[in-house]
């Protein structure tokens, strides 16, 4: 497997799961020869620096001499995860010092939420709005919901550096036959806007990520 080597090289690699799934992005980091390679000596050498230092203090400084590494070894991978996110997600790992094999790179958008897919905007109009919440919901987990359980998926939608978080839900319906779907918008400076019809949460979307000078007041 050929690993990227410059900025575009990685973008070209990343972009075409961000709005499907992010684990599937990750793993396309993670899986790469070069990633492989650093992953298995950065962890060992960190580890091996642990030597006398125990617990999670211990854990805490081989996670920062690798992340330190990280920077060092792969500035264009986190570069192109930077550009590709609008600035919003960052690269981070998950090291494992027991077991280095089982150590991943993975894009974190830094949210109190799991996030599943992610789609930029190319611009922000109603039609650009709702067919990123579309994206999400395709997200959503097979199968039925349960009775006052949804099934629930959650994304990043963004624009010019701005990122809304947007949860969508499946619900049963009272006849426990019929389902229908409402959206929640999780702006990371607000309160979160809860049960919106696809249309005016697309409408509510623009308002959200439109830059603060031309927003109008929600």
């Amino acid at each position: 497997m050929t690993s990227p080597r410059s900025k575009e090289d990685w973008k070209a690699r990343i972009a075409p799961h961000l709005s499907t799934s992010l684990r599937a992005a990750s793993d396309q980091i993670t899986r790469t020869n070069a990633v492989q390679e650093w992953l298995h000596d950065a962890s060992m050498e960190a580890a091996e620096g642990l030597r006398g230092v125990s617990g999670m203090q211990g854990e805490m400084q081989g996670y920062m001499r690798m992340m330190n590494a990280l920077e060092d070894r792969f500035p264009e991978l986190l570069e192109a995860v930077d550009q590709l996110t609008e600035g919003c997600g960052q690269v981070d790992l998950h090291w494992r010092p027991m077991n280095p094999n089982y150590s991943r790179l993975y894009i974190d958008f830094d949210r109190d939420f799991t996030v599943a897919v992610f789609e930029r905007l190319d611009e922000l109009t109603p039609e650009a709005a709702r067919a990123a919440v579309q994206t999400v919901a395709d997200a959503l987990p097979e199968g039925s919901p349960f009775p006052n359980r949804p099934n629930t998926v959650t994304g990043l939608a963004a624009f010019d550096g701005t990122c809304v978080g947007v949860q969508v839900n499946e619900h049963l319906g009272e006849d426990h036959q019929q389902r229908y779907r409402d959206v929640s918008l999780l702006p990371d400076s607000r309160n979160d806007i809860d049960s919106l019809s696809l249309d005016d949460a697309s409408m509510r979307l623009v308002q959200l990520l439109a830059p603060a000078d031309s927003s109008p007041s929600a």
